[in-house]
């Protein structure tokens, strides 16, 4: 089997209250299906090449040292990007290494395979979404994309007894 690896546009630590509960660990992902007029991430559209690819072995060796913190409040590690929707069996290999005890939080816009959001609901504890905008020409013109899939995930996550 081929080892996940993923590229990282950033890491950041000791996040306090803004991307989940406790003191989080924002994992950015390179790499987004959409082109937003407005991104806040643009470096995760850009040249990959720059960025340090990571096995999630590796991300977990770097990401534990601040278990004590995750564990002591509540926190853990909170994925962002991009888009980490597009990186569900990486999330989950990462989940298998860290464990229930960490938390495990996504940034989305939701605008990715159903599939992938199925395969994210069990490990996943908070989802944070950016649903931009739920009037369809206005998110097309927002985002160079359709809505449809966000509203189908939304459903799915709903239909799933998530809130």
């Amino acid at each position: 089997m081929e080892k996940q690896r993923a590229k990282i546009i950033g890491i950041a630590r000791h996040r306090l209250s803004t991307d989940g509960d406790g003191v989080t660990t924002l994992v950015a992902f390179h790499g987004c299906t959409l082109r937003c007029r407005y991104c806040l991430n643009p470096q995760s559209l850009g040249d990959g090449g720059r960025f340090r690819e990571y096995s999630p072995e590796q991300l977990y060796a770097e990401t534990r040292i601040d278990e004590l913190y995750f564990i002591a409040t509540n926190g853990g590690v909170t994925f962002g990007g991009g888009e980490p929707c597009l990186r569900p069996d990486f999330i989950r290999e990462f989940h298998g290494l860290c464990g229930p005890a960490w938390q495990l939080n996504l940034e989305t816009s939701l605008n990715v395979p159903t599939a992938n959001i199925k395969a994210l609901l069990p490990v996943v504890n908070t989802m944070i979404i950016d649903i931009k905008d739920m009037n369809p020409d206005i998110y097309r013109d927002y985002t160079g994309q359709s809505n449809a899939l966000v509203l189908e995930n939304l459903r799915l996550i709903t239909d799933s007894g998530r809130q």
